[in-house]
């Protein structure tokens, strides 16, 4: 019998199986797919390298106005495709390796709980003393006429060549990512939300500003609409929206939202209480209804972000597995959106912010960096905003959108969390020129 089996290795149960192991206990992990999950093999990482190659063609029409000159560009998106390919091969290889050198026991298959001690895989059984459920979240797909003819982004990462038309359905993270890549690359893209602004629970001012570089790099948001149907002719797809707007394309994402990958796991029958959408319902340790299950991450329907995923995994090995306390401050989250241009953001919203506090003050500056001083076709505006709370002004939120933003916003989360003041930015020396020196200066 195992100390732990882990069913699902994605970035959460990678995490807290090589913990576990690290820390002298015997780990089975079972998986159905790639090891490294959605984040390695169909989300972060393929994005974020996607968000890196696509923005080559706007920085050389960019230099052309910077006294650069340059031949059609020419774009090969099969070859892209393979690398790409290779090197999330090799990330995959690279985890199971690890897990293999921790004597971790990897097996292929589709759990099934059989019991509160013991998992069904492959027709053989698995016992452990306990049992954690990380088996991430997928993609929705409505169940709209010509639903199957829609792509998510797990095929995104498939398609064999750069379609000159797409339609993505959806304003979250993952639409807004893909639509930023897409039209950089060249392709028409028109964008289908449900409400007025892109991006749900971020900061109004942010949502629009980014939402009017859309505007400015040629996409088409359609807003307060939902995709009704789609019907194919030829090599061409028809879209239908609710409002009655009809777009021709040759690929429709949707990218509407996820829910938690817990159907095959046999939840109901061993006890195991969930939500309506299939998500783990636990407690504060990470325990479900059953007390030798446990669950985290994606599954558990909370804040679906990695790094998240991997805190609760840690916490959790070191509460039940090692008896210490790794506590997980959800306070405080930085966050970012890898578009074009970047928008990134850590702590309240403004409108969260006067919903819950007392003598708040809010600072915005709009600018354009020096880089883009040579041209004006070509402007790229940068957004910053801070909320302050109290006498103090402590800072309690801070929302960026320019180029490097997700870096940027790493290093503000480690001030927020020794509570930094505006009074703080301002005693900072600032480096001149540079785009923080507008954000230490910001009055």
């Amino acid at each position: 019998m195992f100390d732990l089996i882990v069913i699902g290795v994605g970035s959460g149960g990678l995490a807290a199986a090589k913990r576990a192991a690290s820390a002298g206990k015997s780990v089975a992990l079972i998986e159905n797919d790639s090891i490294g999950g959605t984040c390695v093999t169909y989300g972060c990482v393929p994005k974020k390298l996607w968000h890196a190659i696509s923005q080559f063609r706007h920085q050389a029409t960019i230099a052309t106005h910077h006294g650069w000159s340059f031949n059609a560009p020419n774009f090969n998106w099969a070859a892209v495709q393979s690398r790409l390919s290779d090197y999330v091969t090799s990330l995959n290889q690279r985890h199971e390796q690890k897990c293999l050198d921790l004597g971790i026991q990897i097996t292929r298959g589709t759990a099934r709980i059989a019991s509160s001690t013991s998992i069904e895989v492959n027709g053989d059984i698995i016992q452990g003393q306990r049992i954690l459920i990380t088996v991430g979240g997928k993609a929705v797909r409505l169940p709209i006429p010509g639903g199957d003819l829609c792509d998510t982004s797990y095929e995104f990462f498939s398609w064999p060549h750069l379609p000159p038309s797409v339609v993505i359905w959806g304003g979250g993270y993952i639409a807004i990512e893909l639509a930023s890549i897409l039209n950089a690359l060249g392709a028409t893209v028109d964008l289908v939300i449900r409400q007025d602004k892109i991006l749900r629970g971020f900061d109004e001012d942010l949502r629009q500003f980014l939402q009017d570089r859309y505007a400015d790099r040629g996409i088409r948001i359609h807003d307060k609409t939902t995709i009704a149907s789609v019907k194919k002719a030829a090599n061409q797809l028809t879209v239908t929206c609710e409002n009655g707007t009809v777009i021709t394309t040759e690929k429709v994402i949707q990218a509407v939202g996820r829910v938690p990958c817990t159907d095959s796991l046999n939840c109901d029958e061993v006890g195991i209480q969930t939500t309506q959408n299939g998500a783990i319902i636990i407690n504060e340790q990470y325990q479900t209804s059953v007390p030798s299950i446990f669950a985290l991450g994606d599954c558990i329907d909370q804040v679906q972000l990695t790094p998240v995923a991997i805190a609760q995994a840690r916490e959790w090995v070191d509460l039940v597995l090692v008896n210490k306390k790794f506590p997980v401050d959800y306070t405080l989250i930085p966050t970012a959106v890898f578009s074009h241009p970047e928008a990134a953001t850590i702590g309240k919203t403004e409108a969260e912010a006067k919903a819950t506090l007392k003598n708040v003050s809010v600072k915005t500056l709009k600018f354009n960096p020096m880089t883009m001083a040579l041209t004006e076709q070509h402007k790229e505006p940068i957004f910053m905003k801070l909320i302050l709370e109290g006498d103090d002004e402590k800072v309690v939120g801070i929302h960026l959108s320019c180029d490097g933003a997700a870096e940027i916003i790493q290093s503000l989360a480690i001030a927020m969390q020794k509570g930094i003041t505006k009074d703080d930015l301002d005693l900072t020396m600032a480096l001149h020129p540079s785009i923080m020196e507008e954000l230490v200066t910001i009055y």
